[in-house]
């Protein structure tokens, strides 16, 4: 047994019946284990789904890093934040509503700018703008801090109306304005 395990197993309970509705027990039942194996690996229910981003950002960073020798950086900064979106869709809003929940209650640092994450981003809106295909003079570091919190306005909103709302091409036009892409270089959806 391992935490992925766990957490795996866990996501796709809360996904089925909703956070609220699956107990520990029900996700040791579902993996075959005892609660003391549980809280050797989990601390609470609560931390699989703080811990959401965490794994999230790791698969982003390992995804732009494949498409990091590509000559047009806007469409990297896209596949970013698409990636992003694509998979707080797959998980619900269910789970990113609680993960939101537990941060209000105390701040357990889910929605903090990851630096592995930050320096790959920063690098690319600063080739972005040298290249032309972002012309907002800003420093990359603001523009990313500003487009992450903008995401993360979307993905509340999102949350707020239980997903129903299509926000990918809401967030994907704002990007768009703030970051000042000209048409050539905008991603079609």
């Amino acid at each position: 047994m391992d935490r992925e395990t766990i957490t795996s197993q866990a996501l796709a309970l809360f996904q089925e019946r909703g956070y609220e509705s699956v107990t520990v027990q029900d996700i040791c039942d579902a993996c075959g284990i005892t609660k003391p194996t549980f809280y050797r690996y989990v601390p609470s229910k609560e931390s699989i789904v703080v811990a959401v981003y965490d794994d999230i950002t790791m698969q982003l960073s390992q995804r732009l890093l494949r498409v990091a020798g590509s000559g047009n950086h806007w469409e990297q900064l896209v596949i970013c934040f698409d990636t992003l979106y694509q998979e707080s869709s797959r998980l619900g809003p269910g789970i990113f509503s609680q993960a939101i929940i537990a941060n209000l209650q105390e701040d357990r640092h889910t929605f903090d700018l990851r630096p592995y994450l930050t320096e790959v981003m920063v690098g690319i809106i600063r080739r972005a703008q040298e290249s032309g295909q972002v012309c907002n003079p800003s420093p990359a570091e603001r523009l990313y801090d500003a487009a992450s919190h903008m995401f993360s306005g979307y993905e509340l909103i999102w949350c707020i109306r239980d997903g129903k709302t299509n926000w990918r091409d809401d967030l994907l036009a704002s990007l768009e304005a703030m970051f000042m892409v000209p048409d050539q270089w905008r991603v079609r959806t």
